[in-house]
């Protein structure tokens, strides 16, 4: 097995989600022009539809279980594209997620109990609007990286390392406090591994995440 059926596995599980995954990046990639534009002023029409890309930026990270959602529409539409603008066109990607993180409401402006920015939600803005060079990261995929480095990414140990009860993968990392820098750390991996098939940043982690599906057990 490569790393590259991962992506496969990732769109096969479920192709309506996937359909909503591909329209996601559509819309932010037009919104990604005005937003880069420094003589556009938005109208209200465009602030709304920021808000609106939010909230279902927040459905798709929650894989469209509405228990986990509901928290992104309470964030104001002027905010939420001063948020956007200020990421999309930050110098950095420290610089970029701190713009989510430290501005929008469940997207990581609360800390933790750590006094820490949360990013796992910030990284999923991120991803969806910059997909070559952002991945989401989250406790799934931190696990699987981690597995993946113990056995220097051969995948199909891998698979079996993560599956392995004894190493308990998910009780190590499902509550990891995942912050700006963890972020941008993890998504420096991503990025080392990309490869012709895997263009982007995001292919990457997202086949990384389908390995999940076969190495661990994700809720």
């Amino acid at each position: 097995m490569e790393l590259k059926d991962g992506l496969t596995f990732y769109e096969k599980e479920d192709l309506k989600f996937w359909k909503f995954t591909l329209d996601l990046e559509k819309k932010a990639e037009e919104m990604l022009k005005l937003l880069l534009d420094v003589n556009y002023q938005p109208d209200d029409q465009a602030l709304i539809d920021a808000r609106e890309l939010l909230i279902e930026i927040e459905r798709w990270k929650a894989g469209c279980i509405d228990e986990l959602t509901g928290h992104a529409r309470k964030n104001s539409k002027q905010d939420v594209w001063d948020s956007f603008r200020k990421g999309m066109t930050a110098s950095s990607p420290a610089a970029a997620i701190s713009s989510i993180t430290t501005r929008l409401n469940r997207f990581g402006v609360s800390l933790n109990e750590i006094n820490q920015h949360p990013a796992k939600r910030a990284s999923a803005v991120m991803r969806i609007f910059r997909p070559n060079d952002w991945g989401v990261v989250d406790w799934r995929t931190i696990a699987m990286v981690n597995a993946l480095n113990s056995v220097e990414w051969e995948i199909d140990a891998a698979i079996v390392e993560a599956k392995d009860p004894s190493k308990d993968y998910k009780g190590l990392y499902k509550k990891v406090n995942i912050n700006e820098q963890a972020a941008c750390f993890y998504n420096e991996i991503y990025g080392a591994k990309k490869t012709e098939f895997l263009k982007r940043t995001a292919d990457v982690e997202m086949a990384i995440f389908g390995l999940t599906l076969k190495g661990l057990a994700v809720p």
